[in-house]
């Protein structure tokens, strides 16, 4: 584990860029994303079988683009009955939670007599991409669907990349089908995204497109962003533990673990002003990493006190905090950037990713310094309403024609000034 000591720098911002959290989308095959996107707006479907083929090694022309209604009633003879079970539960749990964030259109009188208000309408089509391959992520499949069933999305269209054979992984289409969904396609990659936002002769255009993907997929969310709507633009997995030295060395090990088990980059760091408790720290992770040698290198910052702590998280605004301290409300008290907190040694991240029912779809790459974990808000779009009348056209006359001749737009006092004069005021 690389250990830090934050009085070698001179602010958290340079401490920042010397762990290396100050990336970006850099480089990439981006011309290479950039030439599938144009393949599929010209070519459209043609160009899902031969990318297909070319990537994945799988014949769509002969297995079928979409998943069929058999298959996805067939998944449910291939999992395991204690993952029904589970599935079950974790779906219940995580639909209570996103039914929190549901929201009504509201409308009201302003105090100079007109009736405004906001109006909130679910999108009508969008599109899921959940990771697959020869993996299986059924997890995202929950976290990405519910949100936008809750929120009242008529049409949800998903995207999983297929295996080998051209099948998509039994957990993933079992889940896909537990939750009702039957507009399934075996396609992956930019293809997947660009089919979505752009449409083809199998698969309609979305309004916008959500979940996680590889260095392909984001790169083509960030390139056709505009043309739809898209949640973030994900990076590796990330995670600081703020601990003091009340905190349980071991269990902060075993988070830091299971954080950089992502693999892809994935980054894990352990903030603290206790020497012991990052030196206990990182003797057993030193036994979690024999496991795998592929991992990202572990991180641990010496910092001078908990309050210096807590502004570094603020720097790093990390995609999971977990807090282990003697006051866990207090510190969390003066956080401000995290995509998810979990607090005390009883809350494992794993919760979170899994059945507590918080969403797992998280702010990365410094992104929680303004941006939300996903919900049932990322479905739902609102427009403002304004139902004005005399009372209202007089009394605020004045303000429109002031501002709209300041800034040179005439027409618009001009708009404003013909209703008074309509209406005889």
């Amino acid at each position: 584990m690389k250990v830090w000591n934050s009085e070698d720098y001179g602010n958290l911002e340079e401490l920042r860029r010397a762990l290396g959290w100050d990336y970006w989308l850099e480089g990439g095959p981006l011309e290479e994303v950039r030439s599938i996107i144009d393949r599929v707006r010209h070519e459209g479907d043609a160009a899902l079988v031969d990318l297909t083929a070319k990537h994945d090694g799988v014949d769509l022309a002969k297995v079928g683009l979409r998943v069929t209604e058999s298959e996805l009633l067939a998944s449910r003879e291939k999992v395991e009955p204690g993952f029904v079970d589970a599935l079950r539960v974790a779906a219940r749990t995580i639909t209570a939670f996103h039914r929190r964030q549901a929201w009504e259109s509201q409308f009201w009188d302003s105090e100079e007599g007109a009736r405004v208000g906001q109006m909130y309408r679910p999108l009508r089509r969008v599109g899921v991409y959940v990771p697959g391959g020869n993996a299986s992520y059924p997890s995202t499949a929950l976290m990405t669907v519910i949100p936008a069933q809750v929120a009242g999305v008529g049409e949800i269209a998903v995207c999983v990349p297929p295996g080998k054979g051209g099948e998509i992984n039994p957990y993933t289409l079992y889940t896909l089908h537990h939750l009702g969904v039957k507009e399934v396609y075996r396609v992956g990659g930019a293809q997947a995204v660009a089919a979505l936002a752009l449409g083809t002769e199998s698969i309609g255009r979305v309004e916008k497109i959500v979940g996680p993907g590889n260095i392909y997929v984001t790169l083509a969310k960030r390139e056709l962003f505009g043309l739809v709507g898209i949640d973030m633009l994900a990076g590796p997995s990330e995670l600081v533990i703020l601990a003091d030295d009340s905190a349980r060395p071991e269990l902060a090990a075993r988070e830091m673990a299971a954080q950089l088990e992502h693999g892809g980059g994935a980054r894990a760091c352990l903030v603290s002003p206790s020497r012991k408790v990052i030196e206990e720290a990182e003797r057993e992770l030193e036994v979690c990493l024999r496991r795998d040698a592929g991992w990202t290198e572990p991180q641990a910052v010496l910092v001078r006190d908990l309050e210096e702590g807590t502004r570094l998280v603020d720097v790093l605004a990390p995609e999971h905090l977990l807090i282990d301290t003697q006051d866990l409300t207090g510190t969390l008290s003066h956080i401000h950037n995290a995509g998810a907190v979990f607090l005390g040694h009883d809350s494992t991240v794993a919760m979170g990713d899994y059945a507590v029912g918080t969403n797992h779809v998280l702010p990365t790459k410094g992104a929680a310094r303004y941006a939300s974990p996903l919900g049932v808000y990322d479905f739902i779009k609102r427009t403002n309403i304004v139902f004005s009348n005399p009372r209202a056209n007089r009394n605020l006359a004045w303000v429109v024609e002031t501002l709209a001749r300041v800034e040179g737009l005439t027409e618009h006092a001009e708009a404003m000034r013909r209703r008074l004069e309509k209406e005889g005021a």
